[in-house]
């Protein structure tokens, strides 16, 4: 699934972040600041569509690739943006 946008809005556990940019770069942003870049790592994979990677603002590139960007994005949203509730871990009653 390609990105195709220079523009894009990602809702994604309650809150709002914004992609903007475009091929081969987007900036990953919540309320003006910048999270990291979606970036094209291969405009072409094994089946034809761009592979994605993140670059974190210190320019180091994310542990996941893939051709489904948004899932890219939300899964590195969930290990760096502190705003999202971590998922609980653990039984019920089991102490804390």
């Amino acid at each position: 699934m390609a990105l195709e946008l220079d523009h894009a809005t990602l809702e994604h556990r309650g809150l709002t972040y914004t992609l903007h940019g475009g091929d081969p770069e987007w900036a990953i942003e919540r309320d003006g600041r910048t999270l990291g870049h979606l970036v094209v790592k291969s405009p072409a994979g094994e089946e034809g569509e761009p592979v994605y990677t993140i670059r974190h603002p210190d320019g180091s590139e994310g542990n996941t690739e893939g051709s489904d960007w948004e899932q890219i994005v939300k899964a590195f949203l969930n290990d760096v943006d502190t705003a999202i509730d971590a998922p609980s871990s653990g039984s019920p009653g089991a102490s804390q």
